[in-house]
């Protein structure tokens, strides 16, 4: 259920009453709790049904005179001209490049005070109109800007997705006098890019970033309303998002942008608190070679989930425990093969684990067969998993406290994602080597001898090879884990 701290503005209220100060309103909350709760109940209804919880008038707690939600506690606030003008102006403050306002892609911003247009289908961002206009942003090249449209009108001010591909910027224009509804929480406009199919994309890239984006902006808020800029795909995978990860972002469950907005049955829709942009690209390396300085943010992430789902983030196991995967099923297997980046003899692995280490108790899973939250309590029980390479291999951060994993790398057979023909390739290594609580052991691939070809005319080895495990190898790695993990 969505419980949302909102101000409605209905269509005949008078632009003086508008213009009242918001933080007058603490000075008649003793009548106005009581009186206002019942009043509102009474004068708004939604169609949605996560709308349908209890509402909080922001006379209750004003967001411009709190900063209850913020992690920074307080900020700078003193008041120095004579007419206020600051109740009705929006602002801004971003990281990221605030020198070219070119490299847009991965800005992240929070955006004060700014009205979504329904009509339209722009948000619009208010300056003064009586003073003289100020600058938004300051380019080496251009100078100073006094808007946020990147260049001819493009809304290229930050990206909504990862890798760029849903531009967003903003528009001036006055803020409304009647026929709005102001929202007083936190709220995140966002659109998913590989998440609908990918597991680790959408835990590591399109919902991690959000958290991310907390992190960094140093802000939080539990009643954060994600809203998903166009359709949220009904896959499996949003479900496991759905139940187990989106919660531990926020209380109240994800919504679709523009049926959320129209919801309120008002001209504008305004947000006291916008984040956007900041979708991190963690995986390719044409993006990124590695995520230096982004361990805290993986690692709290990490744990957020883990917490949600009713762990101990910081639990460490007393005894000794190997899991393999069985990568036994994956939507990229080619339609001749029965297999994909897997491991090619997985029995004799099994067995030769067992017979070589008889006091440490093995297991082979199917990760896809359990759930999330099982998943989660395997893997904070486990002292060594052994995976292939690929998304299966992203459930890795959910190891606990000095944990081993047994990557397996792929044989470089065209010279791409930042690696050279002939080469032993760490496909999720640029993510994987800031996982800095697991070590990481990579399984290379040397040559032909390493891995089989998925299917007959197959020619990239790391879309469509599976690995040959050699047992002294493997030895090698695991003698080094249980080396390294005694006391």
């Amino acid at each position: 259920m969505t419980e949302l701290l909102i101000e409605r503005q209905p269509n005949d209220r008078s632009s003086r009453l508008h213009r009242n100060n918001i933080c007058l309103a603490i000075i008649s909350a003793t009548v106005g709790i009581i009186v206002a709760p019942l009043f509102f109940r009474n004068s708004y209804s939604s169609p949605l049904t996560i709308l349908q919880k209890e509402r909080i008038i922001n006379e209750k707690i004003p967001a411009s005179c709190s900063q209850n939600n913020y992690i920074i506690d307080n900020e700078i606030a003193i008041s120095y001209f004579l007419q206020d003008v600051g109740q009705y102006l929006s602002k801004f403050q971003c990281t990221g490049s605030e020198n070219n306002i070119e490299t847009w892609e991965e800005r992240l911003c929070i955006f004060y005070s700014t009205c979504y247009d329904v009509n339209t289908d722009r948000f619009h961002y208010f300056q003064s109109t009586q003073r003289k206009a100020k600058p938004v942003f300051y380019d080496s090249k251009r100078r100073m800007i006094y808007g946020f449209s990147n260049k001819d009108g493009i809304k290229n001010f930050v990206s909504l997705a990862s890798r760029g591909e849903a531009p967003w910027s903003l528009i001036d224009g006055p803020y409304p006098s009647k026929n709005f509804t102001r929202l007083h929480h936190l709220h995140n406009l966002m659109q998913s890019t590989f998440a609908f199919q990918n597991i680790a994309h959408g835990l590591w890239e399109d919902l991690g970033s959000i958290s991310y984006s907390m992190d960094r902006m140093s802000i939080t808020d539990q009643n954060l309303v994600i809203m998903h800029l166009n359709k949220i795909p009904k896959t499996p995978l949003f479900e496991t998002y759905h139940q187990y990860v989106i919660p531990a972002l926020t209380k109240n469950p994800m919504v679709e942008f523009r049926t959320y907005v129209q919801s309120f049955h008002t001209k504008h829709v305004c947000f006291d608190r916008l984040i956007v942009g900041g979708q991190l690209s963690v995986f390719p390396k044409s993006k990124i070679k590695e995520n230096h300085g982004r361990e805290a943010l993986f690692y709290n992430w990490r744990s957020k989930i883990i917490k949600y789902n009713g762990f101990n983030p910081n639990f460490v196991p007393q005894k000794h425990h190997i899991n393999i995967t069985n990568k036994s099923i994956s939507q990229w297997t080619h339609p001749g093969s029965k297999r994909h980046r897997a491991i090619v003899n997985l029995e004799e692995v099994e067995k030769f684990i067992k017979l070589t280490y008889p006091t440490i108790s093995v297991e082979v899973i199917e990760w896809h067969t359990i759930p999330f939250n099982k998943q989660i309590e395997k893997l904070l029980n486990t002292t060594i998993l052994i995976t292939p390479c690929g998304g299966v291999s992203l459930i890795i951060p959910m190891l606990p406290n000095g944990a081993h994993a047994i990557v397996m790398d792929y044989y470089v057979t065209k010279t791409a994602h930042g690696y050279l023909k002939g080469e032993t390739g760490s496909m999720e290594g640029a993510l994987l080597n800031h996982i800095t609580h697991v070590r990481k052991q990579y399984y290379q691939i040397y040559g032909k001898q390493d891995y089989e070809f998925d299917y007959p005319g197959a020619t990239d080895a790391r879309e469509a090879s599976s690995i040959i495990v050699n047992m002294t190898r493997l030895k090698l790695l695991i003698d080094k884990a249980l080396e390294e993990m005694e006391p």
